[in-house]
This record gives structure tokens, sequence and C-alpha cells, in this order.
């Protein structure tokens, strides 16, 4: 019997570039795929029986949506083993590697060619942000372009080719049009290390939560997509094509300040904002992923980041915060994929 193996990055969401959308586009971000955390799930032919009974939670809603939306149907039944969990709802976008790799896993077993952003329609990942996506497909740093947009109370709607356009603010999981088209897509250099601060705290915003917060909070204002536009093309992309990590840090410390992060930063925890001071002092620059919590500070070279990881636990302890701290560097890559045979007994 063949199972199919498939391990899949973590991903840090540095920003979303436009949610003001007046020039009838919104949405775009900017973040990068990581080695670790990362996804390993085993995907494997069963019966009906055991596909109903024996996959986890987190699982089920996903294959009904494959299920539902393969063409034509699929020809057998799917038990999924989640051999390396990534953690949930803390901003590095488990939801959606979980759900491709489950697509890819399936996409394979029945001998169909998907590319990723198909196995991305299938399940309805990457609405908002086409982060995710990229970082499962390539790895690396990624911008993405966003999605057309028209506000719904315009009845002179846009002609769009393949009929999808957003008409109201919504995040990935709320949001049924494609990927976002990625604009620009580079490795980061090998040394380059994100320290990663996960505390046990009240999780980043998700569901009905998630979308009440980009109801209330949008449009931003054009002023702060221009600052924000400004940063991302005339800072951080140069500074990845020159491997100048110095910019590339402090601009992604400046981004927490404007547009719609200075919001989702806002609204998490208060130790959110004292490790954004503690990593002032001992890092080159730092930031919160998507809603959070987690948060990362950005160094030079695998040894200062393992001194680094030791302080911020430290750091979360002396404050009595539980918390999870690793570092990793670029996943250059993106996932992978394999086969095992299993034998009979």
């Amino acid at each position: 019997m063949t199972a199919i193996l498939i391990t899949s990055p973590s991903r840090l969401h540095f920003a979303l570039i436009d949610l003001n959308a007046e020039l009838g586009r919104v949405d775009g971000g900017i973040g990068v795929a990581l080695n670790e955390p990362s996804l390993t799930i085993e995907v494997s032919a069963v019966d009906k029986a055991v596909e109903r009974e024996e996959n986890p939670e987190a699982v089920v809603p996903v294959l009904e949506r494959i299920r539902s939306r393969i063409e034509p149907e699929l020809r057998g039944h799917y038990r999924v083993k989640i051999l390396k969990p990534l953690p949930s709802h803390v901003g590095l976008g488990s939801q959606t590697q979980l759900s491709l790799c489950i697509a890819k896993a399936i996409s394979v077993l029945e001998n169909r060619s998907y590319g990723t952003v198909e196995l991305a329609k299938l399940v309805g990942r990457g609405g908002t942000s086409g982060i995710g996506t990229a970082a499962f497909a390539k790895g690396g740093f990624i911008l993405d372009g966003g999605h057309a947009f028209q506000k719904a109370a315009d009845k002179s709607m846009k002609k769009q080719k393949n009929g999808e356009l957003k008409t109201s603010f919504l995040p990935s999981s709320a949001s049924t049009v494609s990927p976002a088209p990625v604009l620009f897509q580079h490795p980061l250099p090998e040394n380059w290390f994100f320290v990663l601060a996960i505390p046990d705290v009240k999780r980043g915003a998700h569901g009905p939560e998630e979308v009440d917060i980009f109801t209330r909070y949008c449009p931003v204002k054009s002023e702060e997509v221009g600052e924000i536009s400004r940063i991302v093309l005339m800072q951080i992309l140069p500074a990845v094509l020159e491997k100048d990590i110095d910019t590339f840090a402090a601009s992604l410390t400046a981004l927490q300040q404007v547009g719609f992060k200075r919001i989702e930063v806002r609204l998490q925890h208060d130790i959110v904002r004292e490790l954004f001071s503690f990593f002032d002092a001992h890092a080159l620059g730092h930031g919160m992923s998507s809603f959070g919590p987690t948060t990362y500070a950005i160094v030079e070279g695998e040894k200062r980041a393992k001194e680094l990881a030791a302080m911020t636990k430290a750091f979360l302890d002396a404050n009595g915060i539980r918390a999870l701290v690793t570092y990793s560097n670029a996943n250059n890559r993106g996932s992978e994929v394999s086969k095992k045979t299993n034998r009979l007994p």
C-alpha cells in the first residue's frame, strides 16, 4: 500500500499592503516561508468507514471540500495522519498548509495533475493573502499582487476574465476568490535567521472575529497605504536583491506602525509590544506575523539566533508568560513530496 508523505514550510506574513482599494485593487502582501516550524502529513487510501471515523477533526472539512469540488469525483477515500503539526491560529498559516498538503497528496494518489493555485482553489485558501500558497509552491520571500476590487454598491461592475472580483474587505478564510498573483519571489540568504516567540496567550483572530475586524477597520487611509507601498518597493525589495539584512530588518520594524498591521498589533496581547521593545535592544528588526501572537526578530547567523532565542525565553519566563521559542532561516524550496510503501502484515 502506497502512502504519500508531504512536508510543508510554515510562513510569516509580514503585512497586507492595500486595504484601501480605491485604485481598484485590494490586499497584496509580503511574507516568507520558514524551514521551522514545519508540517508533515501522511495520506493513504482507506475504505469509507476509516475515512469517516479515524481522521483528525481538522482534516474532515478539508476532505469534504475537496470531494465536493474535484471533477470527476474522487475514486477513493483517504486517511490523513498528521505526523508533525504546525501550531494553529498563531500566525504561521497552519490551516492553509494543512489544506494544501492534503490536496496535493490526494492529487498524487488520484493521478491528477494540479498546480498549486488549482490546489488552493480546491480547498478554498488564498482569497486574501497569496503568501501561504506561494510558500507551499516555492518558498522564499514573496510579494503578491492582491485582487481586483469593486465596491458592491457600484452598479457598473468591472468585467474580469476569470469572473472573480472582491467586493468587500475579507480575510482569506472568508474569501472565495483565487490566490493573488505572485509578483516577486526570491530566496533569502541562508544566514538570515528569524527568532520566533509564540506566547501562550489569546490566539490570533480567526473565524467571525477576524471578519469583524476587517469590517470595522477597513478601508485603511490611502496615505498609509502609500507609505507601506513605498517601504516595500524602495526598501524591502531592493534589500532582498542586494542581501542587505539591515535595511530589510529595519523596514519590517517600520511596517508595524502603519496601516492594517498597526491595527493587528494594537489588538494583540500586551506581551507582543513588550517583545517589540525587547527586540529593539537585541535584534536588527522585528514584527508580528499576521494576527499573531507569533512575534519574530531578525538576526544574522545561526549562533546569534540561538543566543537570542535563549534570551527571549528567559525574558518571557521572567514575565510569567509560557511560550514556544525557536528560530529558523528561510525555506527556499517549498513543500516536498515523497512516496512511502507500507508492507502488509
